[in-house]
């Protein structure tokens, strides 16, 4: 075990002492570059090609390509990332709003559902107080948060669309925002 010990430590110190690689020139770079973005796959003849050029052998002229590749992928997927959060801040916006829509929309069905239950016929009176909704009134107790029961009290018959429509559109009032 002594034995593995004593290994382990010379060849950390052996790593140590291996001189450090160095940066290529401008020029190398430039080259390489410039090759790279005219072919970004490397075939034989141009890895021989370019090693002579620059001096270098070509395996580090295959590497260096290897790790540009990797570099560009990289930047594709920061690039694709940074857009779909772009996105996912629209998309949340956009549902917000329309939760506040819903919300309005609810608010302003109860309302009309009590109009009718309540057998109303000033139709233009009570669809005018509902135009005047205001953001306090969608907070999650409000009635438009509360499930609308459509049937009439005591009747299973289902409220006709046409009488409801001829109410609302007569009253001239409108009931939901349009943006």
């Amino acid at each position: 075990m002594n034995s593995h010990l004593h290994h382990q430590s010379q060849s950390h110190g052996n790593h140590a002492l291996k001189p450090r690689k160095k940066r290529l020139a401008r020029d190398q770079l430039r080259l390489l570059e410039t090759s790279f973005n005219a072919n970004q796959t490397l075939k034989a003849e141009l890895k021989i090609e370019l090693a002579s050029q620059l001096g270098l052998t070509s395996r580090q002229v295959e590497i260096w390509y290897q790790n540009r590749r990797a570099r560009n992928k990289n930047n594709a997927m920061e690039h694709d990332y940074k857009n779909v959060q772009l996105e996912l801040g629209n998309v949340m916006t956009e549902n917000t709003r329309l939760e506040k829509q819903v919300r309005t929309l609810k608010y302003e069905l109860n309302k009309v559902q009590e109009m009718i239950l309540s057998g109303s016929t000033t139709c233009a009176s009570a669809l005018a107080s509902v135009s005047g909704y205001s953001d306090e009134q969608a907070n999650s107790t409000s009635p438009g948060n509360m499930i609308c029961n459509w049937r009439d009290v005591g009747n299973d018959e289902i409220f006709p669309v046409e009488e409801l429509y001829t109410c609302l559109a007569g009253s001239g009032t409108q009931l939901w925002p349009l943006s």
